[in-house]
């Protein structure tokens, strides 16, 4: 290096020094966050066409930040927070759970956060409905914030439903059930239609949620074991009967999600079980054969159960890891993303905000055709429970028990009896 060049970085560094330490060492704090793709692309705006911005873009710049997202498919991002979480320190600063991976092991290696939330509390925490926080909370203690909801709702199309006389979704359980035998038929063009369809193949959560029509619930809040109930076996026998005269599609065992979207874009079914937020595609004029056409409402409940509709979700969080060295660099954002303002702005993203009051917001009312019934399901939603650590299990086990009693290998009483045998242990 020659000596002009060598004067110039010493100046250089003395400048550096004289903003001093604290200012030094925020230029060049690099902050890393473990998620999904879709956290970054929600908190970014990285969908071309949606308006909310670049939120955490936003607070990196403000603080000087650098943020390093690492993205992945569910299971490998969970793999390897726990992984990071086992280790002495951690490079991970931040990380989004899903709460059926919020398991006991993982939950006492995250930071408790109520301390955090008393020295610099998130804007009206009150705002996050309690039914959400039990999927952060372990032994009572505050682990992780909700950040997004995946709550299904029932989809329906107006043009199907018109060539068969109906000018309105279902109101009742058993109007759903009627519903679909009826719009179970052959269209004009000879395409065939099943009059409802679900992710039954790899998922729980759209299964789980048509059973709870009936009231039906797998574990409850207090982890008892509710599988072995009538209103279990009553769900069971409905959906059997429902695949026995083809009103389910024949390879409802292995129907992914990718089936459900072709499925109804096509007009190949007539009501679909799937998130909100997929109202979108549902509709994308590229894509669907029905854009415009394709409404979703808040599925109905049993008329015998004192309530108008049924949710079931599940919640993703935020989380700091307790061997993290940025605890409060990552608080300070976590704050930041919960925001009233920025949950609003993060939904404008494509994000299930978490607080049901966005949804009163013009903005998001203007965006989204559907802010009413999602906000509707959200406030009482009930979340898959995963306080144990064999949650995974427990659901791979509901999946093949009821799989076996849709599809007549045995009757729901048997499939149910089975779920609550197997099943309990793992939860004890």
């Amino acid at each position: 290096m020659n000596t002009n060049l060598k004067r110039r970085a010493l100046l250089g560094t003395a400048a550096a020094l004289a903003l001093g330490p604290g200012l030094a060492r925020a230029q060049e704090a690099t902050l890393t966050i473990l998620s999904h793709k879709v956290h970054e692309t929600v908190s970014r705006g990285l969908t071309p066409g949606t308006v909310g911005g670049d939120i955490a873009g936003e607070w990196a710049k403000k603080k000087g930040v650098k943020l390093n997202w690492i993205t992945g498919n569910i299971e490998p991002i969970h793999d390897r927070l726990f992984r990071e979480l086992s280790l002495r320190e951690t490079s991970i600063d931040l990380a989004f759970v899903i709460n059926k991976f919020e398991t006991p092991k993982i939950s006492t290696l995250l930071e408790p956060l109520d301390d955090w939330q008393k020295k610099a509390p998130i804007e009206d925490f009150a705002g996050i409905p309690s039914n959400l926080l039990v999927a952060t909370r372990y032994q009572g203690v505050l682990t992780a914030v909700p950040f997004r909801h995946a709550t299904p709702g029932l989809f329906w199309n107006k043009e199907l439903f018109k060539e068969r006389g109906l000018d309105r979704p279902p109101r009742t359980a058993d109007e759903l059930v009627a519903y679909a035998r009826k719009m179970t038929y052959t269209r004009a063009d000879g395409t065939r239609v099943n009059g409802l369809i679900a992710n039954s193949g790899d998922e729980h959560l759209a299964v789980l949620t048509l059973l709870n029509m009936y009231g039906a619930e797998l574990i409850d809040k207090d982890q008892k074991v509710r599988a072995n109930s009538p209103q279990m076996i009553k769900g069971l026998k409905v959906l059997a009967e429902l695949y026995k005269e083809g009103v389910l599609p024949t390879n409802y065992a292995t129907i992914s999600i990718d089936d459900v979207i072709g499925a109804m874009q096509q007009g190949r079914a007539a009501m679909g079980v799937d998130p909100f937020a997929r109202y979108t595609v549902y509709n994308n004029p590229k894509a669907s054969k029905f854009p415009g056409q394709i409404e979703v409402v808040a599925l109905p409940a049993d008329a015998g159960l004192g309530r108008s509709d049924t949710s079931m979700t599940e919640i993703w969080s935020m989380a700091i890891p307790k061997n993290s060295k940025q605890k409060e660099l990552a608080w300070d954002l976590v704050r930041e993303l919960s925001s009233k303002e920025n949950t609003v702005r993060i939904a404008l993203n494509g994000n299930g905000p978490v607080r049901p009051a966005a949804y009163d917001d013009e903005r998001l009312k203007k965006q989204l055709a559907y802010t009413v019934e999602e906000s509707k399901a959200i406030k009482h939603a009930l979340v898959v429970p995963s306080g144990f650590n064999a949650s995974l299990e427990a659901l791979t086990i509901f999946k093949e028990e009821s799989q076996a009693a849709v599809l007549g290998r045995k009757t729901p009483e048997q499939a149910a009896a089975a779920m609550q045998s197997r099943i309990e242990p793992l939860v004890k």
